[in-house]
């Protein structure tokens, strides 16, 4: 089985546009892409998987390489969940803790079979031998978790 070029998956996702917290670097070719990930450490899930559990202590960040995933939290009966959002393939998951060493805020589980792409272990690697590439990354995450305020304060306002 040949491997998958998942750099090829995030420029795809980001040209059609299929949501709008994909990661969007339009500056980076696809040689930018494999640097980056390069680095990171696949991870398989399974639908219904929970990928990560609200208030668990750890700063992985994910890169949504393929399939579907649901942002949610536990309501005060503690059984039901409400979802926030849905993340797919191209975007990012664990940003908030990544940035700030927090524990996470809600909790994540698959919808549909797919792979995550770890990089955060290697992640100041990646920005001691490519600055310029970190730092347009970090910008595209800062898009996203913008884009994801935005839609949490206007669910808020309703």
């Amino acid at each position: 089985m040949s491997e998958i070029n998942w750099a090829a998956v995030f420029k795809r996702m980001e040209l059609t546009h299929a949501a709008p917290d994909v990661l969007k670097l339009p500056q980076w070719e696809e040689a930018s892409w494999q640097k980056l990930l390069a680095r990171t450490t696949p991870r398989h899930f399974r639908a219904s998987e929970v990928v990560i559990q609200r208030g668990a202590a750890d700063r992985t960040l994910y890169l949504v390489a393929a399939g579907m995933l649901e942002v949610g939290v536990t309501q005060v009966d503690g059984v039901s969940m409400t979802s926030l959002a849905r993340i797919t393939t191209g975007s990012i998951l664990g940003e908030q803790s990544f940035f700030d060493s927090q524990p996470r805020s809600a909790n994540v589980w698959a919808v549909a079979d797919g792979t995550l792409l770890l990089p955060y272990e290697n992640f100041v690697e990646f920005g001691d031998a490519e600055p310029a590439l970190a730092r347009d990354f970090l910008f595209a995450m800062a898009r996203v978790l913008s884009i994801r305020l935005r839609n949490t304060s206007f669910r808020l306002r309703r």
